[in-house]
């Protein structure tokens, strides 16, 4: 299980990895779109659009492989509740890539418009709460990751930062907009772009902590193995 464990949590890193790699890939393949006031689905639309969702895809695989690479560790009924949260950001991302959303402002009488929003909106609200419940059960309740309790603590609250930053950048400026929250002047594409950003960054650091934990108690495991007396019997 640790070998297991510990191969899931670099799959994660991986998978958060090409995430942020294709985004930027795709903002050089469509010069056409500004970052500044275009939303990162707009990218998935059109030539080229397979790189953005591809990325969607690779952003719900990490979440998928965080959740198996922790699993193991939690036992309590909030981090259950917490891993609960994370499969569903799992979930909801990979709806995310399937179906491409339309330009924005979004329509939800098309189909993959509503499956497109209603599947970034569980992983972009569920994950906060994923990160609080399971780090906060992982730094209290498992013995085995006393030594990041510290970092496991208030990297946790990470997420939910930014995901309240972002809800407060929307309300400042682009809602009171109403139906004129469109066009160049109009900043709605770099706040996800960070906050999503902030998610990977929290689970970075917990897959991180996963392998450093896994690999010290194999260390343990292994040297206490070795320093048992011989025998012939």
């Amino acid at each position: 299980m640790q070998n297991r464990s510990t191969s899931f949590a670099k799959l994660a890193i991986a998978f958060a990895l090409t995430y942020q790699l294709l985004a930027i890939l795709a903002i050089f393949l469509k010069p056409d779109l500004a970052v500044y006031w275009h939303t990162i689905s707009e990218w998935a639309i059109g030539n080229y659009g397979w790189v953005t969702q591809a990325a969607f895809i690779s952003s719900g695989i990490s979440y998928l492989f965080l959740y198996l690479a922790v699993k193991p560790e939690i036992a309590a009924r909030a981090g259950k509740v917490g891993l609960a949260f994370l499969f569903l950001c799992f979930a909801g991302t990979i709806i995310v890539g399937l179906f491409v959303t339309d330009s924005y402002p979004p329509d939800f009488t098309i189909p993959t418009t509503l499956f497109h929003t209603l599947g970034g909106t569980f992983a972009m609200v569920f994950l906060p709460f994923a990160a609080l419940l399971i780090n906060r059960n992982l730094a209290i309740r498992n013995a085995n990751f006393a030594h990041s309790r510290t970092i496991l603590k208030w990297t946790g609250f990470l997420p939910l930062l930014a995901f309240i930053g972002f809800i407060v950048h929307l309300n400042v400026y682009v809602i009171p907009l109403g139906e004129n929250a469109v066009g160049e002047n109009v900043p709605i594409g770099y706040p996800p772009r960070l906050m999503f950003l902030s998610y990977h960054i929290w689970l970075f650091i917990l897959a991180y902590q996963i392998i450093k934990t896994k690999s010290k108690k194999k260390f343990v495991s292994d040297f206490e193995g070795s320093s048992k007396p011989f025998s012939w019997l």
